[in-house]
């Protein structure tokens, strides 16, 4: 048990005793990292328990807390919220990716991913946003799990274990999309085999789509979800209705089936996916980025960093990534956004595979990358490096390069 889930406990213990939490209270890396580094929603189960005021006792258990842990302690809607936490505390807190992912393909129930596609009553952007990050927790799932149960209504789900399977539902889904734009469904059913699934199962839909869902597949959500087994993920569909620019035009069904048509190959899926599911801002949202070699495309600019990082500090990728580690946690974090976001990275993508959270992950990812990329650009950096002048700070920011672009290399690489 980490230091954090002790203090945590104990202070429950002490404040609440009747009181207990679930797993999933404990703390979790933040999924934006710029309001926080860990947090826990122990305040809000415990509120829910006893009827209470969950920010009266998020207050009164940081009082607690901060006597036992030093860091930035915060209350923010109910949750417990830590920022400059203590080296020793991260090093607790960063997970390695065989730690979260021990189990791989071994896994006796794989979980299920199921992207309920709207008809033509949600704009075509919005549907092929919600195929991509289907597409995209899939294809995380396959690299760190070995496998899942993908489906795009109105086919039922199959077992994947690949990238060029999951590419192949993906795309037999966005070519059904645009075949059948203008299509309006009288009947919202999805498959009675994926209703009855009892595995852990993650389902996309649209707010305007789930709205009009039967009352048995509403009410089916409402069951897995009690039970544990479920999540629904509903992205906003409205995110780009309020930039001022042409989108109407390029967003229109037309544009987007050209782009799609220059599609070739599994690595051009690959790099669509991404950037269909990124973080990409609303405003420069054109998919035809998706297909050149620049900074835009988040596949690019990761497989790029990759190699860059190979050779740049090839010396010390060669070291495990406990001892990466212990490097990056030895020294106080000079630039400590570019490493937090290198130790919680597996974290985040355990979350992204486990609870869809494929956009947080996209956006730590893409901030990663782009932090990098600067560092690595920096005259000093590249002058240490050329002369050979491997500091401990210089060699710090090398394993918090490495160990970043390690703790997610299966998402990255032609697997």
């Amino acid at each position: 048990m980490s230091t954090l889930s002790r203090v945590l406990s104990e202070s429950l213990q002490r404040r609440y005793p009747s009181v207990e939490v679930t797993l999933g209270a404990r703390f979790l890396p933040m999924l934006d990292l710029s309001k926080g580094e860990v947090s826990s929603t122990a305040a809000i189960e415990v509120a829910r328990a006893l009827r209470g005021d969950a920010l009266a006792i998020a207050r009164d258990l940081v009082s607690d807390l901060k006597a036992h842990v030093p860091g930035a302690w915060n209350v923010v809607a109910g949750y417990i919220v830590l920022t400059e936490t203590p080296s020793n505390i991260l090093r607790e807190e960063a997970k390695l990716r065989h730690e979260l992912f021990e189990n791989g393909s071994g896994a006796t129930e794989a979980r299920t991913i199921m992207c309920l596609v709207p008809d033509s009553t949600t704009p075509v952007y919005a549907r092929l946003r919600l195929i991509a990050c289907s597409a995209m927790q899939a294809l995380l799932t396959v690299a760190f799990e070995g496998g899942c149960r993908l489906g795009f209504e109105p086919e039922p789900p199959r077992f994947v274990s690949t990238q060029d399977e999951v590419i192949d539902l993906a795309q037999d889904a966005v070519s059904r999309c645009f075949r059948n734009e203008g299509e309006s469904r009288l009947s919202y059913a999805v498959p009675k085999e994926f209703i009855s699934r009892e595995a852990p199962v993650v389902v996309w839909s649209s707010h305007h789509y789930h709205d009009r869902l039967s009352r048995e597949v509403k009410q089916w959500f409402v069951d897995t979800r009690n039970a544990g087994m479920g999540i629904l993920k509903i992205p906003s569909d409205g995110w780009l209705l309020s930039r001022e620019r042409a989108l109407s035009e390029l967003l229109s069904a037309a544009v987007l089936e050209k782009v799609v048509r220059r599609l070739s190959g599994r690595e051009l899926w690959l790099r669509w996916i991404h950037h269909m599911a990124s973080s990409i801002p609303s405003g420069d949202l054109d998919p035809a980025v998706a297909l050149y070699d620049e900074c835009a495309s988040p596949r690019w600019t990761l497989q790029v960093l990759h190699q860059r990082i190979g050779q740049l500090v090839a010396p010390i990728a060669t070291e495990s990534q406990a001892q990466l580690l212990d490097r990056v946690v030895s020294l106080p974090l000079r630039d400590r956004d570019l490493f937090l976001r290198a130790l919680l990275l597996p974290a985040l993508t355990a979350r992204a595979v486990r609870e869809g959270e494929v956009v947080a992950w996209s956006t730590v990812a893409e901030d990663f990358a782009a932090r990098a990329h600067a560092v690595l650009n920096a005259p000093h950096y590249r002058a240490a490096l050329r002369n050979g002048t491997l500091t401990d700070e210089v060699m710090q920011i090398n394993a918090g390069l490495v160990l970043g672009v390690v703790g997610i290399l299966p998402a990255i690489t032609e697997g």
